[in-house]
């Protein structure tokens, strides 16, 4: 897969998808691999909450910059 993606010749499709600003959350769907899907509701039964729930909150750490890369913070290990 490509790092980085051109996407200024994308068209856009027919119909709009109207974001309501009121609403707090929007169903979306999306495809995940089967083992990513089993891992992801395998932590979220050892933490008691729903699978989706951990996707989103998974999901709302990256777009807010909150979640750390494993790799990146081994790298930095004094030492």
């Amino acid at each position: 897969m490509k790092d980085e993606y051109d996407l200024k010749n994308m068209k856009r499709r027919p119909g709009k998808v109207k974001v309501d600003p009121e609403a707090n959350k929007m169903p979306i769907s999306l495809r995940l691999d089967t083992s990513d899907i089993s891992l992801l509701r395998d932590e979220a039964d050892r933490l008691g909450i729903p699978y989706q729930t951990l996707i989103s909150s998974i999901l709302h750490r990256f777009v807010t910059g909150e979640l750390i890369d494993r790799k990146e913070v081994s790298l930095k290990k004094p030492g």
